[in-house]
């Protein structure tokens, strides 16, 4: 019984290949478009809960409500990825860092730039 405990604690403990993103979506800067933060919001909120298609359709919003936002780019880049896509999820992070405004949560993101730059061109 006890290594079946062991084989579990291990198995919780240890993160995943591809479904391990430890950076959070980021949330819009003050100022944003009130629809844009909005949705935005609810976006993160699904994220967090682990309902990736259901963020990726609150970022997408939040995108046409303010297609100039690095940070609702970054945020569709993670969801893209958890969801399996990845060039949507490159093509996102690209157009995030664009668009980053000087924002180290997107420029420094260890996810979005070891994707990137392994997907150079």
């Amino acid at each position: 019984m006890k290594i079946w405990v062991l084989i579990l604690l291990i198995a919780l403990g240890t993160p995943g290949c591809s479904k391990d993103l430890n950076e959070p979506p980021l949330p819009l800067l003050p100022g944003a478009e009130p629809s844009a933060k909005s949705r935005n919001d609810l976006g993160i909120e699904h994220y967090q809960a682990g309902r990736y298609f259901d963020a990726l359709l609150q970022f997408n919003q939040a995108n046409f409500a303010d297609p100039t936002s690095g940070e609702t780019h970054f945020n569709l880049g993670l969801a893209y990825l958890q969801e399996g896509n990845k060039e949507k999820a490159i093509k996102n992070f690209r157009t995030a860092r664009k668009l980053a405004r000087g924002n180290p949560g997107i420029l420094e993101s260890s996810i979005a730039n070891e994707l990137l730059q392994k997907n150079q061109g």
